[in-house]
């Protein structure tokens, strides 16, 4: 017999059905979405916490641990195969357009052709500004759950199988800035709609 016999309204509506929807640099100008996508999202916040030893300790003490490092991730896989998101992958690659001119590292860089990296310290534009995922509610709110500083470090890994798509599998990290090194990683919110600048909304996403 089951223990649960009844579930009350707001229990309900905060059920989230659905896949999510993730933009990289969502409210910028160089806002850009992750489409088509397969499997939806999944968002990981994790704390490495030390625990302090001392004298008459028996176990893990409250008041009594340091957080030494914190992480975040926000996993996507695409099925678009353009050379802009190739990039993604490898965000600090060399990069050049039709012509052979070299082109900037920038989300927004759509290029010809792309080449292995130089190698020495990844250039602070290889960074997003924040990767961003919204998740439906039954109520038809959103969970909004944004990372700071992505970047994919996993590298490119393209294959091609017969009768199937090829998948670009993203695992992107959040990263302290120089200048924020206490700052934000990640941050989730419940907003009421959201807003694409460059996909024209459908009935069926329930987006504004």
């Amino acid at each position: 017999m089951s223990i649960v016999t009844n579930l009350t309204k707001q229990e309900i509506e905060k059920i989230q059905i659905d896949e999510g929807v993730c933009i990289v640099d969502y409210g910028e100008t160089t806002e850009r979405p992750l489409l088509p996508c397969r499997g939806g999202g999944e968002f990981n916040a994790t704390a490495t916490i030390r625990n302090i030893e001392f004298d008459g300790r028996n176990g893990p003490t409250a008041g009594m641990q340091a957080i030494d490092e914190q992480n975040a991730t926000l996993k996507v896989t695409i099925i678009n195969m353009s050379q802009q998101n190739l990039m993604l992958a490898m965000p600090f690659c060399r990069m050049y357009d039709a012509q052979g001119n070299a082109i900037e590292t920038s989300p927004s860089a759509a290029p010809a052709t792309l080449k292995n990296p130089k190698m020495g310290i990844v250039p602070t534009a290889a960074y997003f500004k924040n990767l961003t995922m919204f998740a439906k509610l039954i109520d038809g709110t959103y969970k909004k759950i944004t990372i700071f500083k992505p970047m994919h470090e996993g590298g490119i890994t393209a294959k091609a199988t017969q009768k199937a798509e090829g998948e670009l599998a993203f695992e992107f990290n959040a990263h302290y800035g120089t200048d924020e090194l206490d700052g934000d990683l990640w941050q989730i919110d419940e907003i009421d709609s959201f807003t694409l600048r460059q996909v024209q909304q459908s009935a069926g996403n329930g987006a504004t």
